[in-house]
């Protein structure tokens, strides 16, 4: 890449980062993201969800959509998280990965080609998911990229999710005689381990290697001087493509009921996945030849491919960055990635308005 486009990726991620744009209070990027689609010769229309909008910009008719989420985390500890900093040739700051990192690219990208493109960014994916929910393509599309953290591994595969929330009760007994009484954060514990060991987790595949079982938060007890009568928390467990969910649901059903726990589900999302032989991933694959070594992987993530795959586009998802840095203090990202995302997206359109038979 040329050292202009260096340039106007480190000016694109920083205007971006530096524009917040936490789920709800997305409003301000999609109007700089709309002035700056217009400018560059996209048509571009809104899609409005509820008080804020989706945005599509498309150049032509292009069969295969890109897409990808513009609100981020709040900043969790993220000291000054939206005032990005550059340094050893990485940028950091809330979304350098998460997906302000993966715009940039795409942004510089259709700068760098005429040829037509289907672009599609949506709100609310890091809580509801309303925006890939109520998207309604404009017309019908061969496949989909979403660009999200993979360390440029094509994943056809995507992991689905219980999150609960557990309460275990205790036995209140002076805190100097603990033995008198029975620990609700111990009983949590021992809970939290057996879902850890559940038989599908310890059998994962091979894709999915680090995901696992997580205690988000836990909360329990009244003070050190007494035994804890009560504790709380929130646990995600993983689910897997191929996976018997209602074996999960039972198994997970029979470790509650051994602690005697009482639980809620607040979420729960089915894994999805596309053939491996889906014109959309033939197409990536292409387009990554040459400029990074690839392979296929699982996401262990959410991500807005299954709204889109429930909608019957094949969605393929792809990006720069390590994902166990998104939502942390410490997000960043390489800016030699983003620079060789950059080359892969504009060859993706390229190749893809080829397949449209829309070159310009």
């Amino acid at each position: 890449m040329a050292q202009d486009d260096k340039r106007r990726l480190m000016e694109m991620i920083e205007k971006l980062i530096s524009t917040r744009s936490v789920t709800g209070e997305e409003n301000r990027l999609m109007d700089f993201l709309e002035k700056y689609l217009l400018d560059i010769g996209l048509k571009v229309e809104r899609e409005n969800i509820n008080s804020r909008y989706n945005l599509f910009a498309y150049r032509g008719r292009a069969r295969y959509l890109i897409a990808t989420h513009v609100d981020t985390v709040p900043p969790w500890g993220f000291r000054k998280a939206f005032k990005p900093k550059f340094r050893d040739e990485r940028i950091f700051g809330r979304g350098a990965i998460d997906t302000k990192g993966q715009i940039a690219s795409l942004l510089v990208a259709l700068e760098n080609t005429d040829a037509p493109c289907a672009i599609a960014f949506f709100v609310d994916e890091e809580r509801d998911a309303k925006g890939s929910e109520e998207f309604t393509p404009k017309w019908k599309f061969d496949g989909a990229l979403v660009l999200e953290p993979t360390d440029f591994k094509i994943c056809t595969r995507q992991a689905g999710s219980i999150e609960i929330f557990v309460e275990t009760k205790g036995k209140m007994a002076h805190g100097a005689t603990p033995e008198r009484g029975k620990s609700a954060i111990d009983v949590f514990i021992e809970l939290y381990k057996d879902l850890k060991s559940l038989e599908h987790i310890k059998k994962r595949p091979a894709d999915f290697s680090e995901s696992g079982v997580n205690l988000g938060w836990i909360r329990g007890g009244r003070d050190c001087q007494l035994v804890a009568d009560y504790c709380r928390g929130e646990i995600d467990i993983p689910i897997f493509p191929g996976d018997d969910v209602e074996v999960i649901k039972r198994e997970i059903d029979r470790v509650l009921t051994h602690y005697g726990a009482a639980a809620k589900v607040k979420i729960f999302d089915e894994p999805v996945e596309i053939s491996r032989d889906e014109k959309v991933v033939k197409l990536l694959e292409r387009a990554v030849s040459g400029i990074r070594k690839t392979e296929h992987a699982g996401m262990p993530a959410w991500t807005d491919a299954a709204n889109l795959i429930e909608k019957g586009i094949p969605s393929v998802i792809f990006g720069a960055g390590d994902l166990s840095l998104a939502h942390t203090e410490r997000e960043s990202i390489a800016v030699d990635d983003l620079l060789d995302l950059c080359r892969i997206l504009k060859r993706f359109i390229e190749l893809s308005g080829m397949e449209s038979g829309q070159l310009l």
